[in-house]
């Protein structure tokens, strides 16, 4: 009895001078370590901040913040898209932004509570469109129609290449003819046009994202990269947004799962919760759409930039693309032909070819001409009144 207490006793302080020897040896490697091992758990901690992510009803609330908007490098595939520059500092109060673009589903519930009819499902009246082909009168949107043999995108530039108007194409038939959304009610909604989509977010209680709140929230904590995740493409072999693999325009080969639009959320969402702020659809924004918006603002720059006072039109955009000078638009332009933003790319962009499902990227829509490549998300201004907002603000 006494030699077995005797042999535990002995282990006991074996044991008690191990573990203070490694006491010892941590104690010396924190030491040696220092102030890095800090730095580098702060860093880590400042990268996860904004995942501290708050959401309701299906939107997530994006904090006021300044950061740097646009873009004055070239493309990862060397293009420079003038539009996006110079970069500068802009200033964007709190605001909500919908998780999700708004499915064919939700738009479907719109217009069933309001027998709303959108645009593309309505004739032109040929005394405002004298110029206009008697087949373009009818009603229909713009649907991409890859060609049959391989084109050089850039050779001719001439999207008509790739895209046709279809007669009876619309947000129930984004391809035209028999086409059907029956199986894509978790799809974005197409063939819309601005004033559609202004109609939903009112019937929400919503509006759509000013520019500035867009590309905010699209970044997603991030500053300066390429894309809503980093700057790679496609790191370690995987697309994150439904974009255009292939040869474009005439062969895609979906290596991402999709030829067209996918179901919303089909991809990681950004540092902030969001889904889809890069590829399957451009999204409309509020502002008026402007190539040289940027230079001017940086001139007077001011918090919650709402766009250009002015519109344009597709004629003084191709004058800007002929002669990197944009005229004012003509003084009774019809409002159909003005242009609005439109940001993160869609189903159609490309690494060679429009390289556009990047926060910075901007386009443009027109009203006259609703796509099967352009949706959009709503936004709402932030309760000042609310007890959930005042503790969010005041963190």
């Amino acid at each position: 009895m006494l030699k077995s207490f005797s042999s535990t006793s002995n282990m006991i302080r074996k044991n008690i001078k191990y573990n203070i020897l490694k006491l010892l040896i941590y104690i010396l490697l924190l030491s040696l370590l220092g102030c890095g091992e800090v730095k580098h758990n702060s860093e880590s901690l400042k990268k996860q901040k904004p995942n501290n992510i708050v959401e309701e009803n299906g939107m997530v609330l994006i904090r006021g913040a300044t950061y740097l908007r646009g873009n004055d490098k070239r493309a990862g595939n060397g293009d420079y898209y003038p539009e996006e520059s110079p970069s500068h500092k802009v200033t964007v109060s709190s605001f909500w932004i919908d998780k999700y673009e708004v499915t064919n589903s939700q738009f479907k519930e719109f217009v069933d509570a309001t027998g709303y009819v959108t645009f593309a499902e309505k004739a032109l009246d040929k005394k405002f469109f004298t110029d206009a082909p008697a087949e373009q009168l009818k009603p229909g949107a713009t649907v991409f129609s890859p060609p049959q043999e391989k084109i050089n995108p850039k050779e001719k530039n001439d999207p008509w290449d790739w895209w046709s108007y279809k007669v009876g194409a619309c947000w129930k038939r984004p391809e035209g003819g028999n086409s059907s959304i029956a199986s894509r009610m978790d799809h974005p909604v197409v063939c819309i046009n601005i004033d559609d989509a202004k109609a939903f977010a009112k019937w929400k209680g919503k509006r759509l994202p000013t520019e500035a709140e867009w590309e905010l929230a699209a970044r997603g904590g991030l500053k300066q990269k390429q894309f809503v995740w980093g700057d790679k493409a496609n790191p370690n072999d995987q697309w994150l947004a439904n974009c255009f693999q292939g040869i474009f325009p005439n062969a895609n080969s979906a290596s991402d799962g999709y030829l067209y639009t996918s179901p919303v959320g089909s991809f990681p969402p950004n540092g902030y919760g969001i889904y889809d702020m890069a590829g399957n659809v451009w999204e409309m924004c509020s502002d008026f759409f402007h190539p040289s918006f940027y230079r001017e603002f940086v001139e007077n720059p001011h918090p919650d930039p709402t766009g250009p006072k002015h519109p344009i039109s597709q004629i003084e955009l191709d004058h800007f693309h002929r002669t990197g000078t944009c005229p004012t638009a003509r003084s009774k332009m019809n409002k159909l032909m003005f242009l609005h933003v439109s940001k993160g790319g869609s189903f159609l962009c490309h690494w060679d070819y429009c390289l556009r499902y990047r926060p910075a990227a901007r386009n443009h829509t027109e009203s006259l001409s609703p796509s099967n490549h352009t949706g959009f998300r709503c936004a709402r201004d932030v309760d000042a009144n609310s007890t959930t907002s005042k503790l969010i603000i005041k963190d």
